[in-house]
């Protein structure tokens, strides 16, 4: 069928949904002008009812797109991206947000010209991937996107960021992180092998990042205390996440003698080919089925480390202590991240209340 051409555009309904076409001229990135026809979803027939909804509709996206963006696709703005920007931010994030943007983005969006993407298509790109990934991955997803979206805003290449103002959705699955009891971390650590089996126990006492923790070195140590200064991350060595990241911590003599008996003169936690351990590898290879035969449910190597800092926290260690022991920038991250309430804080708490009122309770009883 053949379409009906409209000064101001046209529209037409494809199964359940409305779509826009009109053309207009566009800067070049390198300069010059050229025309291009533009074809959006307006919506759905449940949304846009008629024809004259459709139009009305249509009008206001065209009127929106008074200033039109570049001609180019989403995998073209990356690259420029990845040439102008990456070089500019920390080496943690920058790897963060390209492996988000190459494994998750590209995919969907890669060759999807920058000018066709709207706030609806990343709300059901979001949705979608809600399905199947936690609400953390879905804001590591849509934070690089709105990071690249609003880099060719400061270029000139788009008018708007189609990401401002976009909500995650609500997703069916999260990390749950378990605060191990004792028993439970030497279990876990009894069942795996070397140097696996030391690793854990070493970040269950010292509570560093499993990236900080396999990239220490023996000359990293001044007798028994450690310094803390670098991190292995995606199989790289650099700096570490925060300035506060960069702690002496005293290991004890026990824990010590153990991580010796491990040898080797540079990596404590090495491979057998001498490099740093593979975190992915040991938790997917060892952990994780040990974990399993136990019947210990774990979010990760990161459980160890909310273990040790709700341990201090019952001992009644200060969150400044725990906040430095753990290498946060804030006190506010160890109490409101890494602090975890579980039944025996409510027994505790709620049995000081009872031991209050309890005997009034009773006099009363005893008195009628």
């Amino acid at each position: 069928m053949s379409l009906r051409r409209y000064q101001r555009g046209y529209v037409k309904k494809i199964g359940c949904s409305w779509y826009g076409w009109w053309r207009e001229d566009v800067p070049q990135a390198e300069g010059g002008i050229k025309r291009r026809q533009v074809k959006k979803k307006l919506g759905t027939v449940t949304d846009l009812r008629t024809k004259s909804a459709a139009y009305e509709e249509l009008a206001k996206q065209m009127g929106d797109c008074t200033k039109p963006s570049v001609d180019m696709k989403f995998a073209e703005l990356y690259e420029r991206w990845k040439l102008a920007v990456v070089p500019t931010i920390g080496p943690s994030s920058a790897n963060t947000y390209q492996f988000a943007l190459r494994s998750y983005i590209m995919p969907v969006f890669g060759q999807t010209p920058i000018h066709s993407i709207g706030r609806y298509d990343i709300e059901t790109f979001l949705a979608e991937k809600a399905k199947i990934y936690c609400t953390n991955t879905l804001h590591g997803m849509r934070v690089p996107l709105s990071k690249v979206l609003n880099w060719a805003v400061s270029c000139g290449w788009l008018d708007k960021n189609p990401c401002s103002g976009v909500n995650l959705p609500k997703s069916g699955k999260r990390v749950v992180r378990t605060v191990l009891k004792p028993e439970q971390v030497i279990a876990i650590a009894n069942k795996v092998e070397e140097p696996y089996s030391t690793l854990v126990l070493f970040l269950a006492v010292t509570g560093l990042r499993i990236s900080e923790a396999i990239a220490i070195k023996w000359t990293d140590f001044d007798g028994d205390v450690l310094k803390v200064s670098r991190r292995v991350y995606d199989r790289k060595v650099g700096s570490l996440k925060t300035e506060s990241s960069g702690r002496d911590l005293p290991i004890p003599q026990v824990l010590l003698t153990r991580m010796k008996a491990l040898g080797g003169a540079d990596w404590v936690f090495r491979s057998q080919a001498s490099t740093p351990v593979n975190p992915g590898n040991g938790l997917k290879r060892y952990v994780r089925p040990a974990v399993k035969q136990l019947g210990i449910p774990i979010g990760g190597w990161h459980d160890f480390r909310h273990t040790l800092n709700t341990t201090l926290r019952k001992n009644g260690w200060s969150a400044k202590v725990r906040s430095e022991v753990l290498g946060h920038s804030t006190i506010d991250t160890t109490e409101r991240v890494y602090d975890h309430a579980d039944r025996d804080d409510f027994r505790a708490a709620l049995g000081e209340i009872a031991s209050e009122l309890l005997p009034v309770v009773t006099n009363s009883v005893s008195a009628n």
